[in-house]
């Protein structure tokens, strides 16, 4: 008995992909018989609306306890999903016309718009928006993905369109901390280093995620749909960068660094909402460190969800070693009773919507006001805004 509960509390802090377009049998395998906690799903997964739509409800009737059901979803080059839906412009793009109209609200107007789509098909998490900092013209993976080059202009920005996100019912999640927005290297194949003093790092890397923890504690929320209720704003989750920081901890990268995700995260800026790990598979970690132990690690530094996007063998991998660590050691079993409590807090949502709301007149006119005079694209936005 104690096995099959531990085998369930550790599938429940992980999020796995897989390949092809119908859930594989070790995917069912590990929602039902592991209590899987999420599926993240990729453009291979993804042939039209329709069969989008079915292999999300498919996968919520295999699990009998709510399952997060995540996607990249940012707009730009990082957009999974087919037409119809609604593509919009990277966010670099939709910062410079906040910028230009002084307008904020275009960013929650698009958060609430790209999640009454997500929510239409089934998902309710989505890895946006990156709250990293374009601060290096030379950085192969975040570049127009950023809001802003400024990073006074990112964080409330962000904070705007996790609160868009969350008022039609998508948990957002804010990346990639402690920031990889000053790389060189692309953490999908190898482990960048960002050799920033401490104090810069603090100004400008750290600033976006310093002020989302501001805002969050100082906001007098939207008080409106599903996850709008009284109170504070939730803790929004956030992912960790594969990447080194050596004057915040010269040993580790971020995502394994207990300095970084307890030390400075948990303990110094008070964050105690989930953490999610970037993907394992990611030559940043696994070309340096097994995967299952890089797993083990994460969880002692501080995070709490561990994805896994691609392969079975290093998904099941990951899961026996964690079992077998649990069945020995009490201490680690407490340890991951508490990232269960923290992600069980997440309020999620599960529920098909109307297709009709994906890719409608109302969505289009909005992405396409990002290609207008800002007159015109204001006079768009001032319309939408009216009729919500």
């Amino acid at each position: 008995m104690m096995t099959l509960n531990l085998k369930k509390l550790i599938g429940s802090l992980c999020v796995f992909g897989f390949e092809g377009t119908e859930t594989p049998k070790h995917i069912e395998s590990f929602i039902q018989d592991w209590n899987l906690g999420g599926v993240i799903l990729f453009k291979r997964n993804i042939e039209s609306l329709e069969q989008l739509a079915a292999l999300n409800q498919a996968l919520i009737k295999l699990s009998d306890h709510p399952l997060l059901l995540g996607v990249d979803h940012e707009g730009g080059r990082v957009f999974r999903l087919p037409a119809p839906f609604t593509h919009f412009p990277p966010l670099q793009k939709i910062g410079d016309c906040i910028r230009k109209q002084k307008n904020p609200q275009l960013a929650f107007q698009l958060g609430q718009i790209m999640a009454r789509e997500l929510c239409a098909v089934g998902f309710n998490l989505n890895f946006a928006p990156v709250t990293d900092v374009n601060s290096n013209p030379q950085n192969p993976i975040i570049g127009d993905r950023a809001f802003s080059a400024d990073a006074a202009e990112v964080g409330p920005w962000c904070h705007e369109f996790l609160q868009g996100l969350a008022s039609e019912g998508i948990i957002g999640c804010a990346k990639h901390f402690p920031g990889h927005g000053d790389t060189e290297q692309d953490s999908h194949l190898e482990l960048p280093v960002v050799n920033k003093t401490e104090a810069k790092l603090w100004d400008c890397e750290l600033r976006p995620f310093r002020d989302l923890m501001s805002l969050r504690a100082m906001s007098s929320l939207r008080r409106q749909g599903p996850m709008m209720g009284r109170g504070n704003l939730p803790f929004f989750p956030l992912m960790t960068a594969h990447v080194k920081y050596p004057a915040l901890d010269p040993d580790w990268p971020a995502t394994l660094s207990s300095k970084i995700l307890t030390d400075l995260l948990r303990k110094k800026l008070d964050y105690q909402g989930v953490i999610f790990s970037d993907d394992f598979e990611m030559k940043g970690i696994s070309a340096y460190y097994p995967i299952p132990e890089a797993a083990e690690q994460f969880l002692h530094a501080g995070g709490d969800a561990i994805l896994l996007c691609h392969h079975e063998e290093p998904q099941i991998n990951t899961l026996e070693h964690l079992l077998r660590l649990a069945e020995k050691n009490s201490q680690f079993r407490d340890l991951l009773s508490e990232k269960q409590a923290r992600l069980s807090s997440l309020s999620l949502q599960t529920v098909l919507a109307n297709l009709s709301q994906v890719g409608c007149k109302e969505h289009l006119s909005f992405a396409k006001s990002f290609r207008l005079p800002s007159a015109e694209s204001g006079a768009i936005v001032r319309n939408l805004v009216n009729k919500n």
